[in-house]
C-alpha cells in the first residue's frame, strides 16, 4: 500500500478528550481510524516522558494498515509542563485518570467497538499501559470492565514491585506483552521482564508474554534518537546518564509484535 493510499483509506482527526480527574483536564489527540464499514477496534498510544514524537505515528500507522484505529495523546500540554526527567508527573498514576479518559472517548464513538480497546505505552506511557492491567488501579476507573489487552514498551520492568508506585499483580484478566531492549540502561539487566514474570504469582504470570530485543536501548524505536540523558531513576534507581539510540530492525520488530498482539486479542 503506498502513501497516498494510506492517506486515502485512513479518516485522521486532531480531537479533545477529558479526563477523568476531579478538576478534569482536556486531552488534545490525534485520532486515526480506518476506513471501511462496522466498527473498529481501537489501541491508545501513550508517549513517554519527552512528550509525544513521530514513534506514536509510526505504530499507528501500522495498525491503521491492519484495520486497527489508534488514539495518540498529549498528556503534557494540558497541563504545561515539557517532559523530560524534569518535566514529567511525579508519579505515573498521576495520568491514569487521562488514560481511562481516553478509553471512555473511544467507547463513545461511533466508528469504535467499545468492547475491543486496547492501551500501548513507552517508558512512562509503557508504565501507565502495565498499570492499568492491575486491579489495584483499574477498577479506581473502571469498575465493571477492563481494557482488551496491554502492551508496555521498555517500562522499566525492573522497578515493578521493588520502587514504591509499581506495585504489579493481581492483574485483570486480559494479556499483557511486555517487550524491553537488552541494552535499556533503566533495567541494566536484559533479562529484566523475564525475572518480572517469574516472580509473579501463577495466574498473573500467565497472562504475561515477554519478548526481549537484542542490540536495543531505550527508545530504540524513535526514529533519529542518538542522545545520552540523566535520569535519576535510570540504572535501576540510582540514577545517571543512559543512552537513547534509534534501532531500525528492532524498531520494525516491535511494530510487527504489537500489530500481531492487538490483531490477535482485540
Amino acid at each position: 500500500m503506498t502513501s497516498s493510499d494510506m492517506q486515502m483509506a485512513v479518516s485522521l482527526q486532531y480531537v479533545t478528550f477529558r479526563s477523568l480527574h476531579e478538576e478534569p483536564l482536556t486531552i488534545a489527540a490525534r485520532l486515526s481510524v480506518p476506513a471501511g464499514a462496522g466498527k473498529k477496534p481501537a489501541v491508545i498510544i501513550l508517549h513517554g516522558s519527552a512528550g509525544p514524537s513521530a514513534r506514536e505515528v509510526g505504530y499507528a500507522d501500522k495498525f491503521n494498515a491492519a484495520g486497527i484505529a489508534a488514539l495518540v495523546p498529549d498528556l503534557w500540554s494540558a497541563r504545561g509542563i515539557g517532559g523530560g526527567s524534569e518535566g514529567r508527573p511525579k508519579t505515573v498514576a498521576e495520568t491514569l485518570p487521562d488514560v481511562y479518559g481516553a478509553r471512555a472517548f473511544l467507547a463513545a464513538h461511533p466508528e469504535i467497538d467499545e468492547t475491543r480497546i486496547g492501551v500501548m505505552g513507552f517508558s512512562f506511557g509503557g508504565i501507565a499501559s502495565m498499570l492499568s492491567a492491575t486491579h489495584a488501579q483499574n477498577d479506581l476507573y473502571l469498575p465493571d470492565g477492563h481494557f482488551k489487552a496491554m502492551m508496555p514498551v521498555y517500562p522499566v520492568a525492573s522497578a515493578f514491585n521493588r520502587v514504591p508506585g509499581f506495585e504489579f499483580g493481581n492483574l485483570v484478566d486480559a494479556p499483557v506483552m511486555l517487550v524491553t531492549g537488552a541494552l535499556d540502561q533503566y533495567d541494566d539487566d536484559a533479562d529484566a521482564g523475564p525475572k518480572l514474570v517469574a516472580s509473579l504469582d501463577p495466574k498473573d504470570a500467565a497472562k504475561m508474554t515477554v519478548k526481549v530485543l537484542d542490540g536495543a536501548h531505550h527508545c530504540f524505536d524513535v526514529p533519529g534518537a542518538n542522545v545520552v540523558v540523566n535520569d535519576p531513576a535510570s540504572h535501576r534507581g540510582k540514577g545517571g546518564q543512559v543512552q537513547m539510540l534509534f534501532n531500525e530492525m528492532a524498531m520494525l520488530a516491535s511494530h510487527q509484535i504489537a500489530v500481531n498482539f492487538f490483531s490477535e486479542n482485540l
